[in-house]
Protein backbone atom coordinates (compact mmCIF):
# COMPACT_ATOMS: atom_id res chain seq x y z
CA UNK A 1 0.00 0.00 0.00
CA UNK A 2 1.29 3.51 -0.32
CA UNK A 3 1.22 6.08 2.47
CA UNK A 4 -0.40 9.62 1.70
CA UNK A 5 3.18 11.47 2.28
CA UNK A 6 4.48 8.52 -0.98
CA UNK A 7 1.93 9.30 -3.35
CA UNK A 8 2.19 13.37 -2.77
CA UNK A 9 6.35 12.74 -3.77
CA UNK A 10 5.42 10.83 -6.41
CA UNK A 11 2.71 13.57 -7.69
CA UNK A 12 5.42 16.34 -7.15
CA UNK A 13 8.22 14.00 -8.67
CA UNK A 14 5.71 13.43 -11.64
CA UNK A 15 5.20 17.18 -12.28
CA UNK A 16 8.64 18.02 -12.02
CA UNK A 17 9.84 15.49 -14.88
CA UNK A 18 7.00 16.74 -16.81
CA UNK A 19 7.90 20.33 -17.04
CA UNK A 20 11.62 19.35 -17.49
CA UNK A 21 10.79 17.05 -20.25
CA UNK A 22 9.16 20.41 -21.88
CA UNK A 23 12.20 22.09 -21.73
CA UNK A 24 13.99 19.58 -23.41
CA UNK A 25 11.01 19.04 -25.85
CA UNK A 26 11.54 22.76 -26.77
CA UNK A 27 15.25 22.80 -27.07
CA UNK A 28 15.53 19.08 -28.83
CA UNK A 29 13.91 19.80 -32.55
CA UNK A 30 12.90 16.81 -34.09
CA UNK A 31 15.65 17.09 -36.49
CA UNK A 32 18.17 16.89 -33.63
CA UNK A 33 17.24 15.81 -30.64
CA UNK A 34 19.29 14.14 -28.14
CA UNK A 35 19.37 10.30 -27.98
CA UNK A 36 19.72 7.81 -25.40
CA UNK A 37 21.67 4.82 -26.05
CA UNK A 38 23.28 1.44 -25.09
CA UNK A 39 27.13 1.76 -25.74
CA UNK A 40 28.15 -1.36 -26.81
CA UNK A 41 32.14 -2.30 -28.14
CA UNK A 42 31.94 -2.51 -31.53
CA UNK A 43 31.35 -6.05 -33.20
CA UNK A 44 30.85 -7.14 -36.35
CA UNK A 45 27.08 -7.86 -37.59
CA UNK A 46 25.47 -11.36 -36.33
CA UNK A 47 21.93 -10.13 -37.06
CA UNK A 48 19.77 -7.39 -37.59
CA UNK A 49 18.22 -6.41 -34.56
CA UNK A 50 16.78 -3.03 -33.02
CA UNK A 51 18.92 -2.99 -30.17
CA UNK A 52 22.12 -2.70 -32.14
CA UNK A 53 20.95 0.99 -33.48
CA UNK A 54 22.13 4.27 -33.26
CA UNK A 55 18.71 6.92 -33.34
CA UNK A 56 20.81 9.40 -33.20
CA UNK A 57 22.83 9.19 -36.17
CA UNK A 58 20.49 6.39 -38.18
CA UNK A 59 23.67 3.85 -38.23
CA UNK A 60 24.29 0.55 -36.43
CA UNK A 61 25.54 1.63 -32.94
CA UNK A 62 28.50 -1.42 -33.22
CA UNK A 63 29.49 0.84 -36.67
CA UNK A 64 28.97 4.29 -35.44
CA UNK A 65 31.86 6.57 -35.59
CA UNK A 66 30.29 9.41 -34.71
CA UNK A 67 29.93 7.11 -30.82
CA UNK A 68 32.89 5.27 -31.64
CA UNK A 69 35.34 7.60 -33.17
CA UNK A 70 38.05 4.79 -32.41
CA UNK A 71 36.51 2.89 -35.50
CA UNK A 72 37.37 5.81 -37.95
CA UNK A 73 40.45 4.15 -39.19
CA UNK A 74 39.25 0.75 -39.28
CA UNK A 75 36.70 2.42 -42.04
CA UNK A 76 39.64 4.36 -43.90
CA UNK A 77 41.38 1.33 -43.56
CA UNK A 78 39.20 -0.33 -46.00
CA UNK A 79 38.56 2.68 -48.06
CA UNK A 80 34.78 3.09 -46.67
CA UNK A 81 35.05 7.06 -46.19
CA UNK A 82 33.33 10.06 -47.53
CA UNK A 83 35.94 12.74 -46.93
CA UNK A 84 32.99 15.17 -48.11
CA UNK A 85 30.70 14.38 -45.25
CA UNK A 86 32.87 13.41 -42.30
CA UNK A 87 31.81 9.64 -42.60
CA UNK A 88 31.99 6.22 -44.04
CA UNK A 89 30.58 6.08 -47.72
CA UNK A 90 28.56 2.93 -46.72
CA UNK A 91 26.77 5.57 -43.90
CA UNK A 92 26.76 8.24 -45.90
CA UNK A 93 22.80 8.98 -46.87
CA UNK A 94 23.90 12.28 -48.52
CA UNK A 95 25.97 10.51 -51.61
CA UNK A 96 23.58 7.09 -50.57
CA UNK A 97 20.09 8.85 -50.69
CA UNK A 98 18.01 5.69 -50.73
CA UNK A 99 20.16 3.71 -47.88
CA UNK A 100 18.87 1.20 -45.78
CA UNK A 101 20.45 -0.78 -43.03
CA UNK A 102 18.20 -4.36 -42.04
CA UNK A 103 18.52 -2.79 -38.01
CA UNK A 104 16.73 0.32 -39.13
CA UNK A 105 12.99 -2.16 -40.17
CA UNK A 106 13.06 -3.19 -36.91
CA UNK A 107 14.16 -0.06 -34.82
CA UNK A 108 11.14 1.37 -36.72
CA UNK A 109 9.10 -1.75 -35.93
CA UNK A 110 9.67 -0.43 -32.28
CA UNK A 111 9.33 3.12 -32.92
CA UNK A 112 6.02 2.48 -33.68
CA UNK A 113 4.67 2.94 -30.14
CA UNK A 114 2.67 5.63 -28.06
CA UNK A 115 4.62 4.83 -24.36
CA UNK A 116 1.86 7.53 -22.65
CA UNK A 117 -1.22 5.55 -24.28
CA UNK A 118 0.37 2.09 -24.63
CA UNK A 119 -1.09 1.39 -27.86
CA UNK A 120 0.78 1.62 -31.34
CA UNK A 121 1.57 5.15 -32.08
CA UNK A 122 0.24 4.68 -36.00
CA UNK A 123 -3.12 3.62 -34.70
CA UNK A 124 -3.19 5.85 -31.30
CA UNK A 125 -6.78 7.59 -31.17
CA UNK A 126 -5.47 9.83 -28.29
CA UNK A 127 -2.67 11.59 -30.75
CA UNK A 128 -4.27 11.56 -33.94
CA UNK A 129 -7.85 12.04 -33.22
CA UNK A 130 -8.59 11.57 -37.06
CA UNK A 131 -8.24 8.02 -36.62
CA UNK A 132 -11.80 7.87 -34.25
CA UNK A 133 -14.22 7.71 -36.92
CA UNK A 134 -11.73 4.93 -38.87
CA UNK A 135 -11.98 2.90 -36.16
CA UNK A 136 -16.10 3.54 -35.43
CA UNK A 137 -16.81 3.02 -39.21
CA UNK A 138 -14.84 -0.76 -38.33
CA UNK A 139 -17.03 -1.12 -35.91
CA UNK A 140 -14.29 -1.01 -33.40
CA UNK A 141 -15.19 1.45 -30.46
CA UNK A 142 -15.37 1.10 -26.77
CA UNK A 143 -17.96 3.79 -26.07
CA UNK A 144 -17.79 3.25 -22.37
CA UNK A 145 -14.41 4.39 -22.42
CA UNK A 146 -14.02 6.23 -25.57
CA UNK A 147 -10.98 3.92 -27.40
CA UNK A 148 -11.04 1.55 -30.03
CA UNK A 149 -12.09 -2.02 -28.68
CA UNK A 150 -8.58 -3.54 -29.86
CA UNK A 151 -7.32 -1.02 -27.55
CA UNK A 152 -9.29 -0.83 -24.03
CA UNK A 153 -7.38 -2.42 -21.80
CA UNK A 154 -10.27 -2.22 -19.00
CA UNK A 155 -12.06 -4.23 -21.49
CA UNK A 156 -9.57 -6.60 -22.34
CA UNK A 157 -6.52 -6.91 -19.11
CA UNK A 158 -4.36 -9.52 -20.99
CA UNK A 159 -3.86 -6.93 -24.32
CA UNK A 160 -0.71 -7.06 -25.85
CA UNK A 161 1.15 -5.84 -29.15
CA UNK A 162 3.74 -6.83 -30.69
CA UNK A 163 5.86 -3.62 -30.35
CA UNK A 164 4.70 -3.41 -26.51
CA UNK A 165 8.09 -3.06 -25.07
CA UNK A 166 8.45 -5.40 -21.58
CA UNK A 167 8.78 -3.57 -18.27
CA UNK A 168 12.26 -2.15 -17.71
CA UNK A 169 11.92 -2.91 -14.25
CA UNK A 170 9.38 -4.42 -11.53
CA UNK A 171 8.65 -1.90 -8.49
CA UNK A 172 7.15 -2.71 -5.53
CA UNK A 173 5.70 0.31 -3.59
CA UNK A 174 4.76 -0.28 -0.05
CA UNK A 175 5.12 1.49 3.50
CA UNK A 176 8.36 0.86 3.72
CA UNK A 177 8.85 3.29 0.49
CA UNK A 178 10.08 6.51 1.87
CA UNK A 179 11.73 9.38 1.39
CA UNK A 180 15.56 9.72 2.97
CA UNK A 181 18.20 12.28 2.82
CA UNK A 182 20.57 9.33 3.71
CA UNK A 183 22.65 8.17 0.82
CA UNK A 184 21.15 5.24 -0.75
CA UNK A 185 22.93 2.28 -2.09
CA UNK A 186 23.49 1.64 -6.07
CA UNK A 187 22.41 -1.14 -7.43
CA UNK A 188 24.79 -3.07 -8.83
CA UNK A 189 23.40 -3.49 -12.40
CA UNK A 190 20.31 -1.59 -14.05
CA UNK A 191 19.37 0.41 -17.16
CA UNK A 192 21.85 2.90 -16.47
CA UNK A 193 25.05 0.23 -17.21
CA UNK A 194 26.63 1.19 -20.51
CA UNK A 195 24.18 4.07 -21.49
CA UNK A 196 25.21 7.18 -23.18
CA UNK A 197 23.16 9.88 -23.87
CA UNK A 198 23.95 11.34 -27.20
CA UNK A 199 23.06 15.13 -28.89
CA UNK A 200 22.34 14.50 -32.84
CA UNK A 201 24.43 17.60 -32.74
CA UNK A 202 26.78 20.34 -31.11
CA UNK A 203 24.46 23.04 -31.75
CA UNK A 204 22.01 20.85 -29.58
CA UNK A 205 24.12 20.73 -26.98
CA UNK A 206 25.02 24.29 -26.88
CA UNK A 207 20.99 25.16 -26.89
CA UNK A 208 20.87 22.62 -23.51
CA UNK A 209 22.94 25.18 -21.69
CA UNK A 210 24.83 22.09 -20.19
CA UNK A 211 28.13 23.87 -17.66
CA UNK A 212 31.17 20.86 -17.38
CA UNK A 213 33.82 21.44 -14.39
CA UNK A 214 36.41 18.59 -13.70
CA UNK A 215 36.52 16.77 -10.65
CA UNK A 216 38.65 18.05 -7.91
CA UNK A 217 41.03 16.89 -5.52
CA UNK A 218 41.06 18.06 -1.72
CA UNK A 219 41.61 17.03 1.68
CA UNK A 220 38.54 15.90 3.13
CA UNK A 221 37.51 14.23 6.08
CA UNK A 222 34.77 10.87 6.04
CA UNK A 223 31.15 11.65 7.68
CA UNK A 224 28.61 10.77 8.50
CA UNK A 225 25.05 12.44 7.68
CA UNK A 226 22.28 12.63 9.71
CA UNK A 227 19.02 14.68 10.48
CA UNK A 228 19.35 16.73 13.66
CA UNK A 229 17.28 19.16 15.56
CA UNK A 230 18.64 22.05 17.45
CA UNK A 231 17.48 21.70 21.14
CA UNK A 232 17.77 23.74 24.89
CA UNK A 233 21.04 22.81 26.73
CA UNK A 234 19.02 20.43 29.58
CA UNK A 235 21.94 21.12 31.91
CA UNK A 236 20.62 24.76 31.98
CA UNK A 237 17.80 24.75 31.24
CA UNK A 238 15.06 25.01 33.76
CA UNK A 239 10.80 25.39 33.71
CA UNK A 240 8.75 27.28 35.74
CA UNK A 241 6.09 25.96 37.40
CA UNK A 242 4.28 26.33 40.80
CA UNK A 243 2.66 24.04 43.39
CA UNK A 244 -0.95 24.36 43.01
CA UNK A 245 -3.89 25.02 40.68
CA UNK A 246 -2.87 28.68 38.66
CA UNK A 247 -4.39 30.84 35.99
CA UNK A 248 -1.95 32.78 34.13
CA UNK A 249 -3.92 36.87 34.36
CA UNK A 250 -0.72 38.36 33.18
CA UNK A 251 2.42 37.93 31.45
CA UNK A 252 5.00 40.62 32.31
CA UNK A 253 8.25 39.45 29.65
CA UNK A 254 8.15 38.45 26.44
CA UNK A 255 10.49 35.83 24.95
CA UNK A 256 13.81 36.31 24.04
CA UNK A 257 14.30 39.03 26.95
CA UNK A 258 16.66 38.80 29.19
CA UNK A 259 15.60 38.06 33.05
CA UNK A 260 17.65 38.18 36.27
CA UNK A 261 17.07 35.61 39.65
CA UNK A 262 14.05 37.04 41.18
CA UNK A 263 12.27 38.81 38.36
CA UNK A 264 8.54 38.74 37.65
CA UNK A 265 7.89 36.62 34.97
CA UNK A 266 3.89 36.83 35.25
CA UNK A 267 0.99 37.45 37.47
CA UNK A 268 -1.08 34.25 38.38
CA UNK A 269 -4.39 33.36 40.49
CA UNK A 270 -5.17 30.35 42.07
CA UNK A 271 -7.97 29.02 44.08
CA UNK A 272 -5.76 27.24 47.13
CA UNK A 273 -3.75 30.74 47.97
CA UNK A 274 -6.57 32.40 49.83
CA UNK A 275 -6.66 29.34 52.16
CA UNK A 276 -2.78 28.94 52.76
CA UNK A 277 -2.82 32.92 53.25
CA UNK A 278 -4.98 31.93 55.95
CA UNK A 279 -3.43 29.62 57.17
CA UNK A 280 -0.28 31.17 57.59
CA UNK A 281 -2.32 34.02 59.33
CA UNK A 282 -3.23 31.59 61.96
CA UNK A 283 -0.15 29.75 62.59
CA UNK A 284 1.69 33.43 63.03
CA UNK A 285 -1.18 33.98 65.24
CA UNK A 286 -1.45 30.90 67.32
CA UNK A 287 3.06 31.02 67.65
CA UNK A 288 2.89 34.50 68.95
CA UNK A 289 1.15 33.13 71.90
CA UNK A 290 2.59 29.85 72.40
CA UNK A 291 5.86 32.45 72.39
CA UNK A 292 4.94 34.36 75.13
CA UNK A 293 3.44 31.26 76.61
CA UNK A 294 6.68 29.62 76.69
CA UNK A 295 8.76 32.53 77.91
CA UNK A 296 6.42 32.54 80.59
CA UNK A 297 6.53 28.69 81.82
CA UNK A 298 10.58 28.99 81.37
CA UNK A 299 10.50 32.28 84.45
CA UNK A 300 8.16 30.23 86.15
CA UNK A 301 10.45 27.10 86.30
CA UNK A 302 13.71 29.18 87.23
CA UNK A 303 11.44 29.55 90.32
CA UNK A 304 10.49 26.57 90.62
CA UNK A 305 6.49 27.25 90.63
CA UNK A 306 5.69 24.47 87.86
CA UNK A 307 6.28 21.06 87.63
CA UNK A 308 9.35 19.47 85.14
CA UNK A 309 6.30 17.40 83.27
CA UNK A 310 4.23 20.98 83.12
CA UNK A 311 7.17 23.02 81.65
CA UNK A 312 7.71 19.32 78.78
CA UNK A 313 4.10 20.30 77.92
CA UNK A 314 4.62 23.26 76.75
CA UNK A 315 7.82 22.95 75.55
CA UNK A 316 6.40 20.26 73.07
CA UNK A 317 2.87 22.46 72.51
CA UNK A 318 5.44 25.36 71.28
CA UNK A 319 7.16 23.50 68.81
CA UNK A 320 4.14 21.81 67.19
CA UNK A 321 3.02 25.53 66.98
CA UNK A 322 6.48 26.01 65.22
CA UNK A 323 6.03 23.08 63.26
CA UNK A 324 2.62 24.61 62.06
CA UNK A 325 4.05 27.78 61.13
CA UNK A 326 7.04 26.66 58.82
CA UNK A 327 4.65 24.04 56.83
CA UNK A 328 2.04 27.42 56.00
CA UNK A 329 5.31 29.18 54.65
CA UNK A 330 6.87 26.48 53.09
CA UNK A 331 3.62 25.60 50.87
CA UNK A 332 3.28 29.19 50.24
CA UNK A 333 6.74 29.52 49.43
CA UNK A 334 6.96 26.33 46.85
CA UNK A 335 3.90 28.09 45.39
CA UNK A 336 5.98 31.00 44.26
CA UNK A 337 5.58 33.37 47.57
CA UNK A 338 8.76 35.40 48.96
CA UNK A 339 9.43 36.32 52.61
CA UNK A 340 8.57 39.69 51.67
CA UNK A 341 5.44 38.73 50.35
CA UNK A 342 4.22 36.71 53.30
CA UNK A 343 5.30 39.30 55.50
CA UNK A 344 3.12 41.53 53.83
CA UNK A 345 0.41 39.35 54.01
CA UNK A 346 0.62 39.45 57.75
CA UNK A 347 0.97 42.85 57.72
CA UNK A 348 -1.57 44.03 56.19
CA UNK A 349 -4.15 40.93 56.94
CA UNK A 350 -5.59 41.10 53.42
CA UNK A 351 -6.36 37.64 51.68
CA UNK A 352 -6.50 37.06 48.01
CA UNK A 353 -6.03 34.45 45.09
CA UNK A 354 -3.31 36.45 43.50
CA UNK A 355 0.74 35.89 43.31
CA UNK A 356 3.41 35.73 40.95
CA UNK A 357 6.23 33.30 38.79
CA UNK A 358 9.58 34.39 39.27
CA UNK A 359 12.64 33.19 37.43
CA UNK A 360 14.60 31.06 39.58
CA UNK A 361 17.76 31.81 37.49
CA UNK A 362 18.93 34.61 35.41
CA UNK A 363 18.97 33.78 31.64
CA UNK A 364 16.82 34.29 28.74
CA UNK A 365 13.34 34.13 29.01
CA UNK A 366 12.73 31.56 26.06
CA UNK A 367 8.79 30.49 26.03
CA UNK A 368 5.50 30.66 27.41
CA UNK A 369 4.05 27.46 28.25
CA UNK A 370 1.31 28.23 29.44
CA UNK A 371 -2.24 30.58 28.20
CA UNK A 372 -3.98 33.46 29.48
CA UNK A 373 -7.16 32.51 31.59
CA UNK A 374 -6.78 29.09 31.58
CA UNK A 375 -7.06 27.26 35.14
CA UNK A 376 -4.02 24.73 34.69
CA UNK A 377 -2.77 21.93 37.35
CA UNK A 378 -0.77 21.41 39.77
CA UNK A 379 2.75 21.27 38.33
CA UNK A 380 2.25 22.41 34.73
CA UNK A 381 5.30 23.98 33.27
CA UNK A 382 4.31 27.90 32.87
CA UNK A 383 7.42 29.37 31.46
CA UNK A 384 11.12 28.16 29.90
CA UNK A 385 14.45 29.86 31.04
CA UNK A 386 17.62 29.17 29.47
CA UNK A 387 21.30 30.30 30.42
CA UNK A 388 21.60 31.50 26.88
CA UNK A 389 25.30 30.40 26.63
CA UNK A 390 25.11 26.96 25.24
CA UNK A 391 22.67 24.65 23.06
CA UNK A 392 22.36 20.58 21.94
CA UNK A 393 22.25 19.37 19.19
CA UNK A 394 20.42 16.11 18.30
CA UNK A 395 20.83 13.55 15.47
CA UNK A 396 19.20 10.91 14.59
CA UNK A 397 21.97 8.41 13.13
CA UNK A 398 21.11 5.11 11.51
CA UNK A 399 22.23 1.65 12.82
CA UNK A 400 24.93 0.67 10.48
CA UNK A 401 26.70 3.97 11.04
CA UNK A 402 25.93 4.32 14.82
CA UNK A 403 29.18 2.39 15.67
CA UNK A 404 31.66 5.07 13.85
CA UNK A 405 29.92 7.94 15.65
CA UNK A 406 32.63 8.17 18.99
CA UNK A 407 32.27 11.09 21.83
CA UNK A 408 34.92 14.12 20.84
CA UNK A 409 34.20 13.89 17.00
CA UNK A 410 33.86 17.24 15.67
CA UNK A 411 30.56 17.58 13.14
CA UNK A 412 29.04 20.89 11.76
CA UNK A 413 24.92 21.40 11.55
CA UNK A 414 23.71 22.87 8.13
CA UNK A 415 20.39 24.69 7.78
CA UNK A 416 18.06 26.16 4.71
CA UNK A 417 17.60 28.86 7.12
CA UNK A 418 21.18 29.83 7.41
CA UNK A 419 22.56 29.54 3.99
CA UNK A 420 25.67 28.51 3.46
CA UNK A 421 26.79 29.25 7.24
CA UNK A 422 27.48 26.09 9.22
CA UNK A 423 27.28 25.68 12.64
CA UNK A 424 30.15 23.86 14.87
CA UNK A 425 29.94 21.55 17.36
CA UNK A 426 31.82 18.37 19.37
CA UNK A 427 30.13 15.05 20.13
CA UNK A 428 29.03 14.75 24.24
CA UNK A 429 27.04 11.46 24.21
CA UNK A 430 26.07 8.37 21.46
CA UNK A 431 23.34 6.06 23.05
CA UNK A 432 23.83 2.82 23.35
CA UNK A 433 20.22 1.61 22.54
CA UNK A 434 17.92 2.50 19.05
CA UNK A 435 14.52 3.74 18.47
CA UNK A 436 12.77 0.78 18.00
CA UNK A 437 10.34 2.48 15.41
CA UNK A 438 13.28 4.26 13.49
CA UNK A 439 15.73 2.13 13.78
CA UNK A 440 18.20 5.25 14.63
CA UNK A 441 20.46 5.99 17.60
CA UNK A 442 20.73 9.25 19.09
CA UNK A 443 23.83 11.23 19.09
CA UNK A 444 24.26 14.72 20.98
CA UNK A 445 26.67 17.37 20.74
CA UNK A 446 27.21 20.58 22.54
CA UNK A 447 27.29 23.85 20.21
CA UNK A 448 29.41 26.24 20.29
CA UNK A 449 26.78 28.67 18.69
CA UNK A 450 24.94 30.76 21.31
CA UNK A 451 21.18 30.00 20.99
CA UNK A 452 19.95 33.26 19.16
CA UNK A 453 22.33 31.69 16.35
CA UNK A 454 20.57 28.45 16.83
CA UNK A 455 16.92 28.86 18.20
CA UNK A 456 16.02 25.53 19.49
CA UNK A 457 13.57 23.72 17.29
CA UNK A 458 15.70 24.34 14.21
CA UNK A 459 15.79 21.18 12.30
CA UNK A 460 18.82 20.35 9.78
CA UNK A 461 21.49 18.18 8.76
CA UNK A 462 24.47 17.07 11.28
CA UNK A 463 27.27 16.26 9.20
CA UNK A 464 29.81 14.16 11.64
CA UNK A 465 33.49 13.51 10.63
CA UNK A 466 34.43 10.29 11.75
CA UNK A 467 38.26 10.23 10.60
CA UNK A 468 40.71 12.94 9.90
CA UNK A 469 40.99 14.50 6.54
CA UNK A 470 42.05 12.57 3.65
CA UNK A 471 42.95 13.65 0.31
CA UNK A 472 40.05 12.73 -2.37
CA UNK A 473 37.93 13.64 -5.17
CA UNK A 474 35.06 16.13 -4.83
CA UNK A 475 32.40 17.42 -7.30
CA UNK A 476 29.75 19.95 -7.17
CA UNK A 477 26.35 18.78 -5.67
CA UNK A 478 24.62 19.85 -8.42
CA UNK A 479 26.44 17.78 -10.71
CA UNK A 480 24.81 14.53 -8.72
CA UNK A 481 21.60 13.11 -9.56
CA UNK A 482 19.94 10.07 -8.09
CA UNK A 483 18.27 8.13 -11.25
CA UNK A 484 16.09 5.76 -9.74
CA UNK A 485 18.24 3.15 -7.91
CA UNK A 486 21.97 4.79 -8.20
CA UNK A 487 23.37 8.16 -7.78
CA UNK A 488 25.05 9.25 -11.13
CA UNK A 489 27.60 11.92 -12.63
CA UNK A 490 27.42 12.50 -16.02
CA UNK A 491 30.66 12.54 -17.45
CA UNK A 492 31.56 14.59 -20.58
CA UNK A 493 32.92 12.01 -23.71
CA UNK A 494 32.67 14.57 -26.20
CA UNK A 495 31.20 17.94 -25.99
CA UNK A 496 27.84 16.24 -27.51
CA UNK A 497 27.90 13.30 -25.81
CA UNK A 498 27.42 12.37 -21.93
CA UNK A 499 27.93 8.87 -20.36
CA UNK A 500 26.29 8.59 -17.06
CA UNK A 501 28.75 7.14 -14.38
CA UNK A 502 27.23 5.47 -11.22
CA UNK A 503 29.35 7.15 -7.98
CA UNK A 504 29.16 6.07 -4.50
CA UNK A 505 29.10 9.32 -2.46
CA UNK A 506 29.63 11.38 1.03
CA UNK A 507 29.16 14.31 2.39
CA UNK A 508 31.83 16.75 2.04
CA UNK A 509 30.97 20.58 2.45
CA UNK A 510 27.55 22.41 2.27
CA UNK A 511 28.34 22.76 -1.64
CA UNK A 512 30.41 19.48 -2.43
CA UNK A 513 30.26 15.69 -2.36
CA UNK A 514 33.53 13.28 -1.53
CA UNK A 515 33.08 10.69 -4.24
CA UNK A 516 34.59 7.33 -2.40
CA UNK A 517 34.37 5.44 -5.71
CA UNK A 518 33.33 5.33 -9.40
CA UNK A 519 35.14 8.85 -10.66
CA UNK A 520 38.68 10.20 -11.05
CA UNK A 521 40.23 13.63 -10.58
CA UNK A 522 40.11 16.10 -13.45
CA UNK A 523 37.43 13.56 -15.17
CA UNK A 524 34.77 16.37 -16.99
CA UNK A 525 31.35 16.60 -15.18
CA UNK A 526 28.15 18.39 -15.85
CA UNK A 527 27.12 20.94 -13.39
CA UNK A 528 24.23 22.91 -14.78
CA UNK A 529 22.09 20.55 -16.91
CA UNK A 530 22.67 17.59 -15.00
CA UNK A 531 18.79 17.19 -14.26
CA UNK A 532 18.00 17.22 -17.70
CA UNK A 533 20.22 15.18 -18.66
CA UNK A 534 18.36 12.95 -16.20
CA UNK A 535 14.91 13.34 -17.56
CA UNK A 536 16.75 11.85 -21.06
CA UNK A 537 17.62 9.22 -19.20
CA UNK A 538 14.72 8.65 -17.37
CA UNK A 539 12.18 9.39 -20.29
CA UNK A 540 11.56 5.26 -21.56
CA UNK A 541 10.43 4.82 -17.74
CA UNK A 542 8.44 8.34 -17.44
CA UNK A 543 5.04 5.85 -18.47
CA UNK A 544 5.75 3.30 -16.19
CA UNK A 545 5.19 5.03 -12.90
CA UNK A 546 8.58 4.95 -11.09
CA UNK A 547 9.12 8.89 -11.16
CA UNK A 548 12.53 8.82 -8.93
CA UNK A 549 11.20 5.94 -6.36
CA UNK A 550 13.45 3.86 -6.00
CA UNK A 551 12.87 0.85 -6.52
CA UNK A 552 13.08 -2.65 -4.89
CA UNK A 553 14.14 -6.36 -6.09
Amino acid sequence: MLNKKTLGLIGIVAVAIGATVGVMKWLERPSDSATVTKSAAPSNLSGATAADWCAGHRVPESECTKCHPQLVETFKAKNDWCAEHGLPESHCRECNPSLKFPQEAAAVSMADWCAEHRVPESECTKCHPQLVETFKAKNDWCAEHGLPESHCRLCNPDLKFPQEPPPATSFQLDMESEVSIFFPKNKTACATDGAIIQFASLQTAQRAGLTVEPALSAETAPAVEAPAEIVFDETQTTIQTTTVPALVTRWLVKPGEAVKEGQVLAELESPEIPGLKAELLEARAAWSVQEKEQKRMEQLKQKNLISASAFEMSEAKAEETRARLARAEGLLRSAGLTAGEMNLVAVERTINSKFFVRASQAGIFMERKASLGNLLPAGTALAVLSSGNSVWLEAQVREEELSKIKVGQKLEFLTDAAGRQTSQGKVVWVARFLDSETRTGKVRAKMTSPFNELPPGRFGRAVIYTRSETKSVVVPKDAVQWEGCCNVVFVEEAPDRYRPRKVEIEPADPEHYRVSEGLKQGEPVVVKGSYLLKTELKKSSIGAGCCGIEPTS
